[in-house]
């Protein structure tokens, strides 16, 4: 039997009939994973190091998700391995804005992060976190990129702020042959030129250190002309050359940039430690008094983790400013609008290290510190 429908009740129908329609893709979207990129060196002469930063950004997620994720909406963390190869980032970062990233985090190496760039452009992907402080993405970031890291530039007013305290100008520069030992070698003539200096010797070395010898020889014929030296030089260069000079009997102080503040290289340096003079661009990640450092330690402590390190920190550190930036936008983030978001976090503060992620501030952190290597092994600032 049908029985007539009143009059209101047939115009409240379609409105419910909609509404559960709305409720229903609200709890759809609500439950779709927020996809956050990354193109690491999981494999090649950065391997070790692109695996610790694996680490720290899957287990900071992980730990966000069980909290709830982003209004109940859990995160997705994608990552690719370019292997520490340029060609191989840009085509990661592609791919990865394909898939759908809100966002790209932590490019790794001035020459990937300036291969990723007009990527990043192409797909209006957003980038938190740049493990380079040299090459075009940091001198032109852009309104998509968000460095945390003080500058190379920075890195190296820092060395020579130090020498000129120490009342020493003449200086010497060791050089990786490559796009990484080049950029760097452009801003410390940009840096020097600024300061009324110029380098006495600047020497070229190839990435192995192989050649090493040779400009420790160059070295010792200029003793004791020369009073400092600062090295632009992965790790392997980077032993080699101390460890020759230490032999060779020259007692000057040697400057490297952060990259090299880890314990590959003091392992590898062995008893020839003393006088290397390291900068470092987040706080002592073992100074628990910093919030940030405490909670990196506690995310540290579960099984498996990898141990405190400066990269390591300064991972945690761009990955949390993320986490921060998409709390902000909300569950409807997407790529158009979590810029917006990151902006409006204001001052981020980080011990020493204090940075705005809005324009026209959008050029990293201004800290930088120095670490020497004590007889244990440890970094002291």
């Amino acid at each position: 039997m049908h029985l007539p429908t009143s009059q209101p009740l047939r115009r409240a129908l379609p409105q419910a009939l909609a509404l559960s329609a709305a409720l229903s893709l609200g709890t759809a979207s609500a439950q779709e994973a927020i996809i956050i990129g990354a193109s690491l060196p999981l494999s090649g002469s950065q391997a070790a190091a692109g695996k610790e930063g694996q680490a720290i950004m899957q287990a900071q997620i992980d730990a966000f998700n069980r909290e709830g994720g982003v209004g109940g909406r859990k995160l997705s963390l994608k990552l690719l391995d370019d292997g520490y190869d340029p060609q191989r980032a840009a085509a990661n970062a592609r791919a990865l804005a394909e898939q759908g990233a809100v966002a790209l985090l932590n490019c790794w190496g001035t020459a990937n992060c300036a291969a990723m760039q007009p990527e990043l452009e192409r797909g209006q992907t957003p980038l938190i976190g740049a493990i380079a402080g040299a090459g075009p993405l940091r001198q032109q970031p852009g309104r998509l990129v968000y460095p945390l890291r003080a500058s190379t530039r920075g890195e190296i007013n820092a060395m020579l702020q130090q020498i000129q305290t120490l009342g020493q100008s003449r200086i010497a520069i060791v050089y990786q042959q490559d796009g990484f030992g080049q950029s760097s070698l452009d801003v410390a003539h940009a840096v020097l030129k600024e300061r009324g200096m110029s380098a006495a010797l600047e020497l070229a070395v190839d990435a192995s250190g192989s050649n090493a010898q040779a400009a420790v020889q160059q070295l010792r014929q200029a003793d004791p002309a020369v009073q400092a030296i600062i090295v632009f030089a992965g790790a392997s260069a980077t032993v080699n050359l101390v460890t020759q000079a230490r032999q060779a009997q020259l007692q000057q102080s040697i400057y490297n940039l952060a990259a090299q503040a880890n314990q590959a290289v003091v392992k590898g340096l062995g008893s020839h430690t003393r006088g290397i003079v390291f900068t470092t661009l987040v706080p002592s990640p073992w100074r628990t008094s910093v919030p940030a450092v405490k909670s990196y330690q506690q995310l540290l402590s579960a099984s498996g983790m990898p141990q405190p390190s400066y990269l390591g920190l300064e991972v945690f550190i761009n990955t949390q400013a993320l986490l921060d930036g998409l709390r902000k936008a909300g569950p409807g983030v997407q790529r158009s609008n979590l810029p917006a978001a990151l902006e409006a976090l204001g001052e981020l503060r980080y011990g020493h290290m204090q940075v705005r992620l809005a324009a026209p501030a959008r050029t990293g952190s201004s800290y930088v510190g120095l670490a020497m290597i004590d007889q244990s092994g440890q970094f002291r600032e």
